[in-house]
């Protein structure tokens, strides 16, 4: 891509006439023209950035910790402070302790047990949660721990914005940068203290390394390849298939090099990504040199297990009324259409057409460092039977936004591409902005609301416990939450136990989180689906009220919907709101 090239991209993402300014326009005109070209695509990315991040610290001071929250800032603090690398079960844990930096800052509180390496995560983190609570931090510890997440999200913007001017122009990079930013989806994810931004951004990094070797593999881009190979390896085990992929295509891309000169840089980066590995394991915990297990620490074998025993296994799904238990493919494509700004979500359909035209080398660098490492991370998580959140496929989603971003290329050539492409990033904003506070609930408007058609972390994790407790003060209202160990109902004084009461036995108040009525305990709750709710904490737990027991006959897959303003009243059966 010529420099001529990549500013005129620049400027038809700004609105502007593509190529040189005419005569015409006189000085003032050409100089704007150069200066727009030149800064409005940092401009237009260091906005949406602006505009994330005030919304997304809002929403971080906002949100009740969501379920694995106090297990991953537990174990970044442990591991930190007490070189114990084993109380959280699943591995990698460079992220966890990361996040966690910021939390020192604040003084958590961390309670005592004198033998680190034999905790439980399970009753360690709700021991750590409830501490917090008595000690009046936990909302500070709990919003710094979502400090890095939230810049690990805003670094991404601007590595797929450098993927996308590498391979397409300013314009595109731009364009895919600000639309990763200005996706409710994204923010409701950033927010949190999650592993899956962290490995969104690893995802981008080493996207990045191989497109730079790509184009001239030195043995000083093959290190920098090597220490991004082994980031993904240090973020999540999924990055040990980006291994194989940097591995092969190495060999692949092979050329006029010999193979032996291929095999001394596949050697260089197993090496490298296989010592950094060990040497922020042992920094954390001198300890994992003492039982060596050459190919990993044995904390990280350990959670490779962990992982394989549970992720294997099949849980409960719910996508658009239909339930299941195991894992249905059609469920990542239906769920991301739902969680994804419609405008955007086009865009992501027609991006064959930016590649029309395309040079040979750039296309073939395109598919090696954005499609191939896509299609294999997605068919790594389509194969798992564990549907519970559309959050897996975020890097999937950052790779698939630059691909996309070619088509600024065509819309250059008329007027109503130009606008088209210029509309994208302000119909994504409005969106975003028109979704907090409550992101992590949002999806498209018309197929709301969001706890009839979605269920667990793409709807509800957990994030709505402050609002239930503060709600549930003078209701004494019958409770089911699904949250984080240590937060639960009982926690809230004078709050009866949902589950284990008989429907014939309710009167009064019933709040529910979305993701036990739909299928955490969906089964237990079925009667519930058949009354309609007559309010909504967050878009993430539900509301009832009955002024008679209700029936015990249990409902649809899918719950009612909102009962009417007027009456209060029927979906398929009634609840009804107290006089006064």
């Amino acid at each position: 891509m010529t420099l001529v090239d990549d500013t005129r991209d620049a400027a038809v993402l700004l609105g502007g006439r593509s190529g040189r300014a005419s005569d015409s326009h006189g000085f003032w005109s050409g100089r704007v023209g150069r200066v727009c070209t030149r800064f409005g695509p940092i401009a237009l990315l260091l906005a949406s950035a602006g505009l994330f991040l005030g919304f997304g610290l809002h929403e971080a001071w906002l949100d009740s910790p969501t379920f694995d929250e106090p297990v991953y800032v537990s174990a970044g603090l442990t591991g930190i402070l007490h070189h114990d690398l084993t109380l959280n079960d699943e591995h990698p844990v460079l992220p966890k302790v990361v996040a966690a930096l910021p939390v020192l800052l604040v003084h958590p509180v961390v309670p005592p047990n004198g033998s680190w390496d034999s905790n439980d995560e399970r009753t360690y983190s709700a021991a750590f949660l409830n501490a917090q609570r008595q000690a009046g931090t936990l909302r500070a510890v709990t919003f710094s721990s979502r400090l890095v997440p939230l810049l690990e999200a805003i670094a991404l913007a601007f590595v797929l914005f450098a993927i996308g001017r590498g391979l397409f122009g300013r314009a595109a990079g731009a364009l895919a940068g600000s639309l990763w930013l200005l996706s409710p989806f994204v923010l409701g994810l950033s927010h949190l203290d999650s592993l899956d931004v962290s490995f969104a951004l690893a995802v981008g990094l080493w996207s990045w390394a191989l497109l730079h070797w790509l184009r001239d593999p030195t043995t000083r881009r093959t290190i920098v390849l090597g220490v991004t190979t082994a980031a993904a390896v240090l973020t999540d085990v999924t990055g040990l298939i980006l291994v194989a992929l940097a591995v092969v295509t190495i060999v692949a891309t092979g050329g006029r090099r010999t193979l032996r000169q291929s095999l001394r840089q596949c050697g260089l980066l197993l090496l490298m990504t296989w010592a950094l590995v060990w040497v922020v394991y042992g920094a954390l915990d001198p300890s994992v040199f003492l039982d060596p297990t050459v190919v990993l620490p044995a904390p990280y074998l350990n959670g490779m297990s962990y992982l394989w025993r549970n992720d294997t296994v099949a849980g409960p799904g719910y996508l658009l009324g239909v339930a299941w238990t195991g894992g249905r493919w059609w469920y990542w494509p239906g769920a991301l259409s739902l969680k994804t700004v419609p405008t955007t979500l086009l865009l992501l359909v027609v991006a064959p057409l930016g590649w029309i035209g395309l040079d040979r080398s750039t296309r073939r660098q395109a598919l090696l460092t954005l499609v191939a490492p896509a299609l294999c991370l997605l068919a790594f998580t389509i194969l798992m039977p564990r549907d519970i959140g559309v959050r897996y496929l975020l890097p999937v989603l950052a790779l698939w936004l630059v691909a996309a971003s070619s088509i600024v290329r065509l819309a250059r050539r008329t007027l109503v591409g130009v606008v088209a492409v210029g509309a994208l990033p302000v119909l994504a904003g409005l969106a975003m902005v028109s979704s907090s506070p409550d992101s992590l609930a949002w999806v498209t408007p018309p197929l709301g609301p969001a706890y009839r058609v979605m269920t667990n972390s793409d709807v509800d994790w957990g994030q709505g416990f402050s609002r239930l407790e503060a709600w549930s003060a003078g209701k004494d209202p019958f409770v089911a939450y699904f949250g984080p160990r240590g937060l639960s109902a009982g926690s809230i004084p004078h709050v009866r136990p949902l589950l284990d009461t008989s429907p014939s036995r309710i009167r009064g108040w019933v709040a529910v989180s979305a993701t036990d009525l739909t299928s955490a305990e969906s089964a237990r709750l079925a009667w519930l689906r058949a009354y309609c709710p007559v309010g909504q904490l967050g878009e993430s737990i539900l509301l009832y009220y009955f002024d008679r027991p209700p029936s015990a006959h249990p409902g649809p897959e899918e719950p009612a919907g909102y009962c009417g303003p007027g009456d209060k009243g029927v979906s398929v059966r009634t609840t009804t709101l107290p006089h006064g």
